[in-house]
């Protein structure tokens, strides 16, 4: 049995198959610990986000501009409930332009205690952005005797998840 096939299918069947078979000869392959997408280096801190700190603490903000907001959710406490039942604050601040900018930001804590941070983004060699701040806890002193005791300072470093 001959198979009626017109002539002109035959052909184009050959012309396809021809190109499949040279394209995937010459087609670069891509192996299992490359990407198949172009290499996105980050050039420029982008403050919104989630970041988390060397000791647990969440910070979640948006910048708009030069104003930021979000969410700070502390892992410690100076003292037992002093940042409230969920360890949860509303932040507010500012952050300059450029590629690696100041930031700063505050909270007011539940029990009336407040915090700063103030620091720049940085980008890592490897592409990862860092916050690398110093912060100012004011914990609210009961009287002017017990006020040398109510602000203490340290740093914490934030990556971002």
């Amino acid at each position: 049995m001959t198979p009626c096939v017109p002539p002109f299918w035959t052909k184009m069947s050959s012309l396809m198959w021809c190109s499949l078979f040279v394209t995937l000869i010459t087609s670069r392959t891509v192996s299992a610990n490359e990407s198949s997408t172009l290499d996105m280096k980050v050039t420029s801190c982008n403050i919104t986000g989630v970041w988390r700190n060397e000791l647990g603490s969440t910070l979640r903000v948006k910048a708009e501009g030069s104003e930021v907001r979000g969410v700070y959710q502390t892992a410690v406490e100076s003292t037992r409930g002093a940042a409230g039942l969920h360890r949860t604050a509303r932040i507010i601040g500012i952050v300059g332009n450029g590629t690696q900018p100041a930031i700063s930001f505050s909270v007011l804590w539940e029990k009336g205690s407040c915090s700063a941070w103030l620091g720049q983004c940085f980008i890592l060699h490897d592409g990862e952005q860092m916050l690398k701040m110093f912060w100012m806890l004011r914990s609210v002193a009961d009287n002017l005797a017990d006020d040398w005791g109510s602000t203490r300072l340290g740093d914490d470093l934030f990556f971002k998840t």
